[in-house]
């Protein structure tokens, strides 16, 4: 996957904690750079397959540009 342009988001502050502390067990137990950026790219990446999956008949999904609504507030 190439390197684009990033997108903010909202994630609950201890849904951020969490996945901070996964990404310091990750460092600890490889010692390797192990970054938050790149553990958000890996789940989404799991989270995308599982969605192509379990939804869309195994088919890839194709990019959509469209904004969605907005949410609820974080």
């Amino acid at each position: 996957m190439s390197q684009k342009a990033t997108s903010p988001t909202n994630i609950d502050t201890d849904l951020l904690a969490l996945a901070r502390a996964a990404v310091r067990i990750v460092q600890r137990k490889t010692g390797r750079r192990y970054t938050l950026a790149q553990f958000f790219r890996e789940a989404t990446i799991a989270q995308l397959r599982q969605v192509s999956r379990d939804y869309n008949d195994g088919r890839p999904i194709t990019p959509d540009e469209t904004p969605l609504p907005p949410g609820r507030p974080a």
